[in-house]
């Protein structure tokens, strides 16, 4: 809100809602990928950048009350886990101090069942959460980073495993679908599209049901992203039997470096499992993932 003349008035814009970063560090070397992606958007937003060191324990020591010994060998995996995050934590530090961004590091050391639900009550104080993609690689983490994006509330930047970031995100494609979790995923990517180059707006069509009725799908949702100050292309695809290389496709046509999709859970047994469409781009896309549920 801004006063002019004594006189109330609001001023609309384009409005940066990305003020808190998280990015998931385990002290292996993906940390510096993930580093690499998670500066410079708190460079270019002028963001807070929270550093969350993660160090999985032993469970049997978790199920000791300080009564009895837990024997040898669990002695020594604990002092193991201690010693790799002391190592990581003084090396990240060391590495933190040197950023110039605003920062913090924090540490979490807990047994791999409730490491889940540590970091997901860390991240719903950030506006995004920053981790390696859940599949497709030799590091996967799907059980723990599902359940971050479906318990967090958060946004999640899925970055590709192994793949430094190169430049800011300037051509962003959005896998649209008029459900409420694409459309929660739109609204937190609203500053990236924001300051992005070209955003495109994709439509995968399994059928001619819309052609028919001559809607041009999507055609709302341009509109609602170009009076945000968005430069929005729509495009609908046909012809691929397969939606999730269909956008795999349409990222690489475009060249683009970031895509924007919806979370979809498709289990009555696991309500974070992820399904068709989402998982292909989880599994196989070479660019960021911006994904909400």
């Amino acid at each position: 809100m801004i006063i002019v003349d004594g006189h109330f008035g609001f001023l609309f814009g384009e409005t940066d809602m990305i003020k808190d970063i998280l990015v998931y560090l385990d002290g292996s070397k993906e940390d510096d990928v993930r580093l690499s992606y998670a500066v410079p958007i708190a460079e270019r937003h002028d963001a807070m950048l929270t550093g969350l060191l993660c160090i999985e324990v032993p469970d049997v020591i978790s199920a000791g009350d300080g009564v009895f010994s837990v024997g040898k060998v669990a002695a020594e995996l604990q002092a193991q886990a201690d010693e790799h995050g002391d190592n990581a934590e003084k090396e990240l530090k060391e590495k933190f101090a040197k950023l110039e961004v605003r920062n913090e590091l924090r540490r979490i050391d807990t047994v791999g069942s409730q490491m889940g639900a540590a970091i997901s009550d860390e991240a719903r104080v950030a506006d995004v959460f920053v981790a390696t993609r859940p599949y497709g690689h030799y590091s996967e983490q799907p059980e723990l980073l599902e359940k971050i994006l479906f318990s967090s509330g958060r946004a999640c930047l899925f970055v590709p495993p192994a793949v430094p970031a190169k430049e800011p995100f300037t051509d962003i494609v959005v896998g649209w679908r008029n459900s409420r979790e694409t459309a929660r995923a739109v609204a937190d990517a609203i500053p990236f599209l924001q300051k992005a180059n070209k955003v495109t707006l994709a439509m995968v069509h399994e059928g001619d049901s819309t052609e028919e009725l001559r809607i041009e799908p999507g055609a709302d949702m341009a509109r609602h992203l170009d009076r945000h100050g968005v430069n929005v292309e729509l495009r609908n695809i046909t012809g691929w039997d397969n939606p999730g290389e269909a956008l795999l496709n349409e990222i690489e046509r475009t060249d683009a470096n970031m895509f924007v999709i919806g979370g979809y859970g498709h289990s009555r047994f696991r309500e974070w499992v992820l399904g068709g469409v989402t998982r292909d781009v989880l599994t196989k896309a070479e660019v960021p993932v911006l994904i909400a549920h």
